[in-house]
């Protein structure tokens, strides 16, 4: 049973306050950012396999960048799965308040955020398949949202524009994920939103929906131990080798950390490249977390004078 419109609308807003792969993970993404300028996708977001999911029919994904072993690789953040503290988190606050709001540091350690949906494509504007011939249109999909596309789908649930919940089956509506230049860059942020008439489905398209649904939370990364990554962050920071005590090698084939490369970026145009959550300023509360990852900074600036 989806939520309903206010449910949604309650989630979103406490969503934006809030600062707070796995070895199933489906490959079947839509790779709408293929479309060229002036093409618009049309989808149908489906709710959440779980009823318990408070956002109704997204997921959020929080992710850090290291370079660990000459790689760069994609670190859960520990925020993701309800925990108060991250040490990666933690050392990005710590370079901010030592560097400032423009610490490059800071912004490097920060986490990278995007949402996951699952939707039915109803309108798919990429070519066929070479091989089979088909397209996406009619099948189920699932969806990294970047920011543009996240916050015209937050404007609109705050905005009271919309008059019933949109993925539901009967009276909902679809999603238009339109690209369009903007100088010599491309965005999403101006032809993309909710569509004003609503839509039902039809029988087929509700069983293909219902058979095919899953829990959004199935696609996030499993979830890595605390002292994995302390030890994945002191080899970013130190430069010194990495090794998975679980594998006994210097490379991390894992869920809990993945080459960039492993995942197609959602909406990476030179519109808007995957980028991290903006850091806020260190809170009166974050003294303890600070401590830690000046702790830790200190450590490292030892270590690196005395190989000098």
């Amino acid at each position: 049973m989806a939520l309903s419109l206010e449910q949604l609308q309650a989630a979103f807003k406490k969503n934006d306050t809030s600062n707070n792969e796995g070895s199933g993970r489906p490959n079947n993404y839509y790779p709408f950012w293929n479309m060229k300028d002036d093409e618009k996708a049309v989808v149908r977001f489906l709710p959440d396999a779980n009823p318990d999911n408070p956002m109704g029919f997204l997921v959020e994904k929080l992710m850090h960048n290291l370079e660990i072993n000459g790689e760069t690789k994609r670190v859960p953040c520990l925020k993701m799965y309800g925990h108060d503290d991250c040490p990666i988190c933690a050392v990005s606050r710590a370079y901010y308040k030592e560097e400032g709001k423009k610490s490059p540091n800071g912004k490097k350690y920060w986490r990278k955020k995007q949402h996951i949906a699952q939707a039915l494509i109803v309108g798919d504007p990429l070519p066929a398949d070479e091989e089979t011939g088909e397209t996406h249109e009619g099948k189920i999909r699932f969806l990294n949202l970047g920011w543009q596309i996240y916050e015209k789908i937050k404007a609109e649930f705050e905005g009271g524009e919309l008059e019933a919940n949109p993925v539901e089956f009967k009276g909902g509506c679809n999603f238009n994920i339109g690209k369009a230049a903007q100088g010599e860059y491309s965005t999403y942020a101006l032809t993309s939103g909710f569509a004003r008439r609503a839509t039902d489905l039809t029988d087929d398209e509700i069983a293909l929906v219902q058979d095919e649904m899953v829990d959004l939370s199935t696609l996030l990364p499993a979830e890595p131990s605390r002292e994995k990554v302390e030890a994945m962050l002191n080899a970013a920071l130190t430069g010194e080798e990495y090794v998975d005590p679980a594998t006994s090698s210097s490379s991390d084939d894992t869920p809990a950390a993945e080459p960039t490369k492993a995942e197609p970026v959602a909406e990476a145009t030179k519109a808007e490249p995957a980028k991290a959550e903006p850091a806020a300023e260190p809170a009166a509360d974050d003294d303890d977390d600070n401590v830690e990852a000046e702790d830790i900074l200190a450590k490292i600036r030892q270590r690196r004078a005395e190989q000098k």
